[in-house]
């Protein structure tokens, strides 16, 4: 298995997986400015990664059998400081946050992955209440559902998740609700967890706002704290998985540096531990095999955890790779 890793730092850094102890062999460091989000197309074969810079752009790499990338090419975003994407399912349009701007672009992929120019940007208006981090728009994740339908938005700026429709054809987006999280909440990423249930990480006020999704519709269901123990500093979630069988929920949260565990129990999450993640600021973190992962950027490495698969505890394996600034890690080809 190949693992790969977008930093500010250090480009993106592929490591083949030891599958005994989880631990990261570098094999390749690509090029790439700021690749703190990756994301594959479908095929598995290409990967994209956004340049979190002022003048934000998407990169194209294809990927060989021996897990090494090649550039396929570069397009500018329309917006400032990219920091997330998604491939639809379909395969032909690749859908980006741009953060500091606050908009949501569109780029057509051709038949062999190549980016295409932009077919749609859409700038997302409001501010919220909290003057340092909610001036404006701040769109921060991308994602589509399950079933293809829609293009989920999540906006920390204006403490809301938009829902979009994209046309296959025009590669055009069309707005079709929105769901507000609390006023201050700064909504940051969210996991589908089943059952027409949506988790959002809401990275201000360092909590997990649940939602109903079904027919384009968004309802609050609840909202819990995003750490089991009150936490002891100021606190922001960053990245938040479910596991593969469905049944726990990861938040990584930054300040009190651990990941805390929630069992999926119906459409409500049930708080479970919290588990130091063996670094200092965990931006992301994901599960690839039987493996949990976490990008911690201040402390400059990737930390590794053995997942026990009837209780959800991740146990700690020690350090699996020494990044600069990792922001994101992605599983890859077996």
């Amino acid at each position: 298995m190949f693992v790969y890793v977008g930093s500010y730092g250090s480009g993106i850094t592929v490591a083949r997986q030891d599958p005994a102890t989880g631990t990261l062999e570098t094999i390749q460091t690509a090029e790439a400015p700021a690749a703190s989000y990756l994301a594959w197309h479908p095929d598995g074969r290409h990967l994209y990664a956004v340049q979190e810079t002022q003048d934000g752009a998407v990169t194209g790499f294809v990927a060989g059998e021996d897990g090494r990338l090649t550039l396929v090419n570069r397009e500018p975003t329309g917006g400032a400081q990219p920091c997330d994407l998604a491939v639809h399912p379909a395969g032909r349009h690749l859908l980006v946050a741009n953060y500091g701007s606050g908009s949501v672009a569109v780029h057509r992929l051709g038949p062999d992955g190549h980016l295409g120019p932009l077919t749609d940007l859409v700038q997302h208006r409001g501010s919220g209440p909290r003057a340092d981090r909610q001036a404006g728009p701040h769109a921060h994740q991308v994602r589509v559902t399950p079933d293809g339908e829609h293009v989920f938005a999540v906006d920390l700026g204006v403490d809301s998740v938009f829902l979009y429709r994209l046309d296959l054809d025009t590669g055009k987006l069309a707005l079709d609700g929105a769901g507000q999280t609390e006023p201050g909440a700064g909504p940051r990423h969210l996991v589908f967890a089943g059952s027409g249930v949506v988790h959002v990480a809401c990275e201000l006020n360092s909590t997990v706002a649940s939602f109903s999704y079904a027919g384009g519709e968004l309802a609050r269901l609840g909202t819990i704290p995003a750490t089991v123990e009150p936490p002891g500093t100021a606190n922001l979630p960053s990245e938040i998985a479910l596991s593969p069988d469905g049944r726990f929920v990861y938040l990584a949260n930054r300040g009190q540096d651990v990941v805390t565990v929630f069992a999926v129990d119906g459409v409500e999450l049930r708080p479970l531990a919290d588990v130091a993640c063996g670094g200092h600021w965990p931006r992301h973190l994901a599960i690839v095999g039987q493996y949990l992962y976490v990008a911690n950027q201040r402390s400059h490495q990737v930390t590794c955890f053995r997942l026990d698969v009837d209780t959800g505890t991740p146990r700690p394996a020690g350090v699996a790779l020494e990044v600069e600034s990792p922001a994101c890690v992605l599983g890859g080809m077996a």
